[in-house]
């Protein structure tokens, strides 16, 4: 449950498609466990809300960045003053 000072998750529809994308990928692939995949990216979503400065400053400026732990995916967020918005979800060898 968030805490008092966290602010609120929200994403892009952009970075919703990419989610899709890399999830669909993994499980056509068979690279990974789609399931748990998901619950990484759950668990680096988690990190963001209770420290959003917890990822280094984006590539892009006024964005941040944070890896999802066993896999090659990279959130990318904005932090802003009544939210946090996910912009994208990469695979950490795509440019952006």
């Amino acid at each position: 449950m968030p805490g008092a000072r966290e602010k609120p998750l929200e994403w892009t529809r952009a970075a919703l498609d990419q989610l899709d994308g890399q999830i669909e990928y993994v499980a056509a692939k068979k690279l990974a466990d789609p399931v748990r995949v998901g619950e990484r990216i759950e668990h680096a979503l988690d990190l963001i809300r209770a420290h959003p400065r917890i990822g280094v400053q984006g590539r892009r400026s006024g964005t941040r960045e944070w890896p999802v732990k066993g896999s090659p995916l990279i959130l990318i967020y904005r932090i802003e003053r009544t939210r946090i918005l996910i912009l994208a979800v990469m695979h950490q060898r795509q440019s952006i």
